[in-house]
């Protein structure tokens, strides 16, 4: 049974690969210091640490005890907006303290590194679908942070011999039976959506709807949590040290997003239409053809409707998010 130290296991992306992973009969220790995760969402099979990766020591004295197999790490801060007013904040935490996490890896003797990674790393992409060879021009700090480790990891894979991954990817979207999005504030579209259906906000915003895309609003590449959480377990096996890029390959616009929640809610989504908001191109969607091919991943959440369904079921049976 390999042992995985899951980084971030406390936070919507990371607790919902942690539960993958022990569905899989892996052992899990989640590593969290609860600035936006929530202990409630880890599971209960894992074993819980709280801990900040900023304390270098503490952690690398922590993998040297543990010995685990492989390490993942989603313990990033991932606000744009917050990262254009506070860059410092990210660089600290999404570069420098990553590296001690990478520090701890390599001097306890870890065979493999996953790295979540964000398709923000190629700021206004040149190609559409975005390829692993597309140009990365990052346009905000917080893309900017975890392009910075993504080269950490490279020449620590060239000098320390570090085998990783780094997945880049666009809209996590969904929920498992037990672990679903519960932002503070909340900032993604499908919870936003859904609140709205439910009466907990009065209306839904949508900002811009003369883009050139077929409905005029943006169109992106949404993720169930569920495929990421695949992906990650099959980046443990890749073959080299690289970079793949995740999506279904069929964007999906906000207003299909809308009218997708309607039809799986039976509810009117009550929106309005506000000026774009700058620096959001009209298209993101990523080619996943790589990880396809060389990881096997296959994602099962490829329409609006099943993602959003999960989501849904989720505000149901959690309607104030996470207990704490």
């Amino acid at each position: 049974m390999k042992k995985i130290l899951v980084a971030g296991g406390a936070g919507y992306i990371g607790s919902a690969c942690a539960e993958y992973l022990l569905d899989h009969d892996y052992e899990v220790v989640v590593f969290d210091a609860l600035f936006t995760g929530h202990r409630d969402a880890v599971d209960p099979r894992a074993r819980f640490i709280k801990g900040d990766l900023a304390e270098r020591d503490e952690l690398i004295a922590l993998c040297k005890k543990e010995k685990f197999d492989a390490v993942m790490h989603f313990a990033a801060f991932s606000l744009v907006g917050e990262s254009m007013q506070n860059p410092s904040k990210y660089f600290r935490n999404n570069l420098a303290s990553a590296m001690n996490l990478a520090d701890a890896a390599v001097e306890s003797g870890v065979q493999s590194f996953v790295f979540s990674s964000t398709a923000a790393t190629f700021g206004i992409p040149d190609e559409m679908p975005i390829s692993e060879r597309a140009s990365q021009i990052p346009i905000n700090p917080y893309g900017e942070s975890k392009l910075c480790f993504e080269k950490v990891l490279h020449w620590y894979s060239e000098i320390h011999g570090l085998k990783y991954a780094a997945l880049r990817y666009f809209n996590a979207a969904g929920a498992t039976a037990l672990h679903g999005e519960d932002h503070r504030p909340e900032s993604h579209l499908i919870p936003l959506v859904l609140q709205t259906v439910r009466g907990k906000r009065e209306k839904f915003m949508l900002f811009g709807d003369d883009y050139d895309t077929p409905d005029g609003s943006c169109i992106r590449d949404y993720i169930h949590i569920l495929d990421l959480a695949q992906a990650h377990e099959k980046a443990l096996y890749a073959k080299e040290s690289g970079h793949y890029n995740l999506g279904t390959g069929n964007g999906l616009s906000v207003f299909e997003i809308v009218r997708a929640a309607e039809a799986v809610t039976g509810k009117r989504v009550n929106l309005e239409v506000a000026p774009r908001r700058p620096g959001d191109p009209p298209r993101l969607i990523a080619c996943s053809d790589r990880a396809r091919k060389e990881l096997g991943w296959q994602p099962r959440f490829e329409n609006a409707e099943s993602i959003i369904e999960s989501a849904w079921k989720w505000q149901q049976l959690f309607p104030d998010g996470y207990a704490e």
